[in-house]
């Protein structure tokens, strides 16, 4: 038996909440810094990954990078993080063009800066390439000006943690994901125009739309709700030509983890992948998704649940395979065409973050030999599973941290028709290698 002091009992409950706040926020604690700034050395000088010697690496993040995304052209990235910030790169310089937010002084304490007032969960950019859509904790979805990091937009209506966010690859349209079990299709319009690369907005005025009904799709004029009144901190100014369109889409029985567009997918065609706790990925109708007469009567086919909570999806260029990935660390591949399960891979004993397909050509088409699977399993290693050959594991090189996030595209600025990678992590920086190969 051990009898504590009550001052003893106070510091280390106070402790004990301080690393559980750290956790939730995605924040590193002060006594992993050490560690993980010599990671960050070590990357720099090149020990991540001997066969990356052109990486380039980004800092700047004071949290946990949770997600990147490459611009449409290959020559941006965006990234996602737990210092409540987004930011913009420039891949040729390595430099940041734009802060989306601003960290709070106390991090770690509760303290709130501008922009999301708490982890910014999702990120990803218009097709393009002028604005950003991210998502947060605080439960809203932003719209910024990539080029500056100027806020135009906020979108309010789910009731929990805003765990992801797509662009739609026509423009029209961002969904999210959340902890209320739902996925929101966002449209907004100017004069019945739904081309965000049109709109005359900013220059200080930021659009708030709050919708106090969320149990289903709905068009909501550019005016105050009670529920509008009750989360915002001011009021914006009326803009009567503005409108935003809110479609619900609701079958998981779980919080929505991560979401997907098949190529080309928007108002008229395409597929919108979901997966989330409830362990069963979903596959929609992304024109019925979109529209708020049909929203409710969207969802295509459920796939092979995982045996745990699913994490990430992906579909492949041509549109007709999806990747999952979860905590029972296997990725499952899945035919969109009829929801069977081609493959079940076990990558490990890590939770699978994040999956990226390679090796499809100019048409989107696998090629016979060199399709592949990049995915992350959150440990310090990155795998490589062949999509012709079952028996194919390949680790890329160590990354000396926690890899949470990767992207892939074919338009690498410095190398034209190479791949071009993108790395996130545990030690906050961003790497990008301009001409990867397996």
């Amino acid at each position: 038996l051990e009898i504590w002091s009550r001052a003893k009992y106070v510091h280390t409950k106070m402790n004990i909440t301080r690393e559980r706040e750290r956790e939730r926020r995605g924040v590193t604690p002060p006594t992993y810094r050490s560690s993980q700034r010599m990671a960050g050395v070590l990357a720099r000088i090149g020990s991540f990954g001997g066969g990356f010697p052109d990486q380039k690496v980004m800092k700047g993040h004071e949290g946990t990078i949770r997600q990147c995304c490459f611009s449409s052209d290959g020559r941006l990235a965006v990234t996602a993080s737990g210092d409540h910030t987004g930011r913009v790169w420039d891949l040729d310089t390595a430099a940041c063009v734009s802060v989306m937010g601003s960290c709070p002084k106390n991090l770690t304490g509760g303290g709130i800066g501008t922009g999301h007032e708490h982890v910014v969960s999702g990120c990803d950019f218009s097709p393009d390439c002028t604005l950003v859509c991210t998502s947060s904790n605080d439960k809203a979805v932003r719209i910024w000006r990539a080029s500056n990091g100027e806020c135009l937009a906020i979108l309010q209506g789910h009731m929990q943690i805003v765990n992801c966010c797509r662009w739609s690859p026509d423009g029209q349209a961002v969904i999210s994901g959340s902890s209320d079990r739902s996925i929101r299709g966002w449209r907004l319009q100017d004069n019945g125009d739904g081309d965000m690369s049109k709109f005359k907005w900013g220059d200080g005025t930021v659009l708030e739309f709050a919708f106090g009904d969320c149990s289903s799709s709905l068009s909501e004029e550019h005016k105050d709700t009670d529920e509008f009144q009750r989360l915002a901190f001011k009021r914006r100014e009326h803009l009567p030509n503005m409108k935003c369109l809110l479609t619900t889409m609701q079958s998981h029985t779980g919080s929505i983890a991560a979401l997907d567009f098949s190529p080309g997918a928007g108002l008229e065609s395409g597929f919108i992948a979901s997966v989330g706790s409830d362990m069963v990925p979903h596959v929609w109708d992304c024109k019925k998704a979109l529209s708020i007469d049909t929203a409710k009567n969207s969802l295509l086919v459920k796939m092979t649940p995982h045996k745990r909570a699913a994490l990430t999806c992906a579909f492949s260029p041509n549109g007709q395979t999806l990747a999952t990935g979860g905590q029972d660390c296997c990725v499952l591949l899945h035919s969109v065409a009829d929801g069977s399960l081609l493959r079940e891979v076990t990558v490990g004993d890590s939770y699978v973050t994040c999956v990226a397909f390679v090796g499809f050509d100019d048409t989107a088409t696998p090629s016979t030999d060199d399709a592949y699977l990049l995915v992350s399993t959150g440990a310090t290693k990155i795998k490589v599973l062949s999509l012709g050959d079952p028996s194919f594991q390949k680790n890329l090189p160590a990354a000396g941290r926690a890899v949470n996030t990767l992207a892939l595209t074919r338009r690498s600025q410095a190398w034209q028709g190479q791949l071009g990678l993108l790395i996130g992590g545990g030690d906050n920086a961003l790497v990008y290698v301009p001409k990867f190969t397996i």
